[in-house]
């Protein structure tokens, strides 16, 4: 409908129709008209005629542009007064493509719930695994933890049996000085021959397990630990550090705490274990053992007690079980390395701030010439200690990790750890020279240490003093 409406007004058909009328109307007004009067008003009709034309030109492409701009902003979905302007194929066309947005539109909203529904199904699997990741966390912990109390429990009959032999072997080596058997000619006869050499003072060096039974007499006697520990670097010669001689002095103390404060006879088999005054006699003898199957009875037991507990309550005898087993640790430093290194690394599991225990898992890694690992150990303690509430560790740590750093060739930074170290012990005073009054004392408390031992552990553990003994 439109193209018919434009061709039949169409601007060229129309000028050349009007042209060629005009070409009639001059050729008829110039026979009547030969005057120039007649020229001129032939020629104002003519100009008059030409502005008609104008206009009504102008009039048929006003017409044409709103015709064009009613067809070009014709809409799809118009009612069907606009669908008159269409033919019927058109509008079949017209609503097929409608029909196929609609379909468009269905199919991406049905796409869009099923992303959404696959991300919810991803998020929800991936709890479920997380679940699954830690149900088997707990579960290795728990067997870890069973398999520790496995061996804990091992270890404690090997203990027992090691004691029974142990005072089985001591009664066996009993020595019989019956004069009539003839024991006490053979003695004489072994014995060395008394000489001024023989007889003269001279200070030898002594292990560290043999000096504890002076370390009980002095605590007994209620000497400073200050003031043992610099009897005990005075007697054994730097055989052992000073981090060392600390710890078991604090070991000591620690498992007379123990003691006095019931700690084990609240045990339900206190009965089949040594008793307190047994363990510190045989600790003074430089055999730790009984001490240890009293130490490894109660961890057995706050363990158990720890498996029902509220997670708060858990944690907190995991604490304890982890300083439970840094003193396990030390007192077994002094016989049996490897079981101190197993102590300690329980201690850690237990309980991983615990930097006593990284310092003494670093001790007994040295010790056993693991010096990868030993490193790793006082790394730990450097990077985890507050230096000022862990003072002593971080000194110890300082000064094993300059031994290390001067091996690699690294003499700056090993000179300065090693100067942080020693400014420490020399602030403390344990390396301190004795003076001679104070050696002749050591040696008055040595001669009658053994004979009064019995009495000095008995007032030890007398419960009266428990209360002095702890502050």
């Amino acid at each position: 409908m439109y193209e018919q409406i434009l061709a039949i007004f169409s601007v060229s058909e129309i000028i050349g129709s009007v042209s060629s009328n005009l070409d009639v109307l001059a050729n008829v007004v110039d026979g009547y008209l030969s005057g120039a009067n007649n020229l001129r008003i032939a020629s104002i009709i003519l100009m008059l005629l030409a502005f008609i034309l104008f206009l009504f030109l102008v009039i048929i492409l006003y017409v044409k542009s709103i015709i064009a701009f009613l067809k070009s902003d014709r809409k799809p979905g118009q009612t069907d007064s606009d669908d008159d302007f269409l033919d019927e194929e058109e509008a079949d066309r017209l609503h097929r493509i409608t029909e196929d947005q609609e379909r468009e539109r269905e199919l991406e909203k049905e796409l869009q719930r099923e992303l959404e529904l696959a991300q919810a199904q991803k998020e929800m699997s991936e709890q479920l695994e997380n679940m699954q990741r830690r149900q088997e966390t707990e579960n290795k912990e728990k067997a870890t933890l069973r398999e520790k109390e496995k061996q804990l429990s091992s270890k404690k009959e090997r203990h027992i049996e090691e004691i029974a032999n142990a005072k089985a072997e001591a009664n066996r080596l009993v020595v019989d000085l019956d004069w009539k058997k003839g024991r006490l000619q053979e003695l004489e006869a072994s014995a060395p021959d008394v000489t001024a050499t023989v007889l003269s003072y001279q200070q030898g060096k002594k292990e560290l397990s043999d000096l504890l039974g002076l370390i009980i007499d002095m605590i007994g006697r209620g000497v400073d630990d200050l003031k043992i520990a610099q009897t005990v670097m005075f007697r054994n010669q730097g055989q052992n550090s000073e981090d060392d001689v600390l710890q078991i002095i604090d070991a000591i103390k620690d498992f007379i705490g123990l003691c006095l404060n019931q700690k084990f006879s609240q045990l339900p088999d206190y009965a089949k274990l040594p008793h307190e005054d047994e363990a510190l006699l045989h600790l003074a003898s430089g055999d730790p053992t009984p001490a240890l199957a009293m130490l490894e009875n109660l961890m057995d037991y706050n363990i158990d007690r720890s498996q029902n507990a509220p997670e708060a309550k858990r944690n907190e005898l995991y604490q304890e079980i982890s300083q439970q087993a840094c003193l396990f640790g030390s007192l077994a430093a002094i016989n049996d390395i490897h079981l101190a290194t197993g102590a300690f690394e329980l201690s850690i599991e237990l309980y991983p701030s615990n930097i006593n225990a990284w310092s003494r898992l670093g001790d007994m890694y040295a010790r056993a010439e693991s010096y990868n690992k030993a490193i790793w150990a006082y790394q730990k303690v450097l990077s985890q200690a507050d230096e000022d509430v862990y003072a002593r560790q971080v000194a110890n740590a300082n000064k094993m990790m300059s031994q290390h750093l001067y091996a690699q060739g690294n003499s700056l930074q090993a000179a300065k750890l090693y100067n942080s170290s020693k400014q420490f012990y020399d602030n403390l005073g344990i390396n301190r020279h004795l003076d001679k009054q104070e050696v002749e004392i050591i040696e008055i408390i040595e001669s009658h240490q053994k004979e009064e031992l019995s009495m000095t552990i008995a007032r030890i553990l007398n419960r009266e003093s428990a209360l002095a003994f702890n502050a």
